[in-house]
């Protein structure tokens, strides 16, 4: 895919972020290892409402007017899958893993991108439901508490 700006609608699930996407087929697709802290801290900053039910986030790996925070390239995972990055958010520094759901939305690891936190538009929901039969799959899995 391009650099074009895109848009998942993150919301919380038993205190970590995950996302559902239809386009991917991903469902509950979780924010780990840095991602969730990082996400905790810029719905904060930005002061959204109820964002634990749900948050538009863009990001795109070519900088764009309004974003909130840029995310660079610090090193592929040992294992093979994901890549970490970091990022400052209030003058404090996180560092976070993105996994393979990576490149279901880039070609090639980006080195940097960028990312945008709003309330969720009206009409929005971020929860996606797979009818019998469609296809749902997910790379991480959200922490059982």
């Amino acid at each position: 895919m391009s650099s074009q700006a895109l848009t998942l609608y993150p919301y919380l699930l038993r205190d970590t972020w995950v996302f559902d996407d239809e386009r991917t087929h991903l469902h509950e697709e979780a924010f780990v290892l840095g991602a969730t802290e990082a996400l905790s801290r810029l719905v904060e900053i930005k002061e959204i409402p109820d964002a634990t039910k749900g948050f538009s986030l863009t990001f795109s790996g070519d900088g764009f007017d309004g974003h909130d925070a840029e995310l660079e390239w610090l090193r592929a995972d040992p294992s093979g899958a994901g890549n970490w990055y970091s990022t400052i958010l209030a003058g404090e520094r996180f560092e976070l893993w993105l996994c393979p759901a990576l490149f279901c939305y880039f070609d090639s690891t980006p080195r940097r991108i960028y990312v945008r936190a709003e309330r969720l538009p009206a009409g929005i929901s971020p929860f996606w439901k797979p009818k019998p039969g469609q296809e749902a799959r997910r790379f991480v899995e959200a922490p059982r508490s």
